[in-house]
């Protein structure tokens, strides 16, 4: 299972975007979800990610909502108060979510909540997200090691994405 924040899903559209639609099966299985505020946020920006993503919704439910589970929102808000303003990693300090164009609106601390309550692999090459996904323990991927395992997947199986 995986929880996409948005600029994963930008970079991997970008860099396969016939591939992209190839993703679907894998929605089915349940092994993509995306945070609501990530869903929100690629409906406002992007026509062909959004029209994947609308879809997949529609069909397979991928959008994870924080307030169907009180883990989820206990969770995100202590994550969000944590690591909102800084990220603290070996006695270093790093901006945090909220410094990000996104600012308080930026879904970065529900990935990390969802990854953390589900034990879901995060994909995201924030450094915010990866590093309190370090601080939490929770297992965290960047979109291209994401490709590679899919594609690794897709070749054991009957098609290759020739990621």
């Amino acid at each position: 299972m995986y929880v996409f924040d948005s600029t994963s899903l930008v970079d991997l559209f970008q860099h396969f975007p016939l591939e992209f639609k190839a993703l679907a099966p894998h929605a089915a299985n349940g092994e993509i979800k995306v945070p609501e505020g990530v869903f929100r946020e690629l409906m406002r920006k992007t026509d062909k990610i959004s029209n994947s993503l609308e879809q997949w919704e529609k069909k397979h439910k991928i959008v994870v909502r924080l307030k169907n589970d009180p883990r989820f929102l206990l969770e995100f808000t202590r994550i969000e108060q944590t690591y909102g303003e800084k990220v603290s990693v070996g006695g270093r300090d790093y901006p945090g979510f909220w410094r990000s164009p996104a600012g308080r609106k930026a879904a970065d601390g529900q990935v990390v909540a969802i990854g953390k309550v589900k034990k879901w692999v995060v994909v995201s090459d924030d450094k915010a997200v990866r590093f309190a996904c370090l601080n939490e323990n929770v297992q965290c991927i960047g979109w291209a090691e994401f490709a590679r395992r899919l594609n690794k997947k897709e070749l054991q199986g009957q098609t290759s994405m020739d990621i």
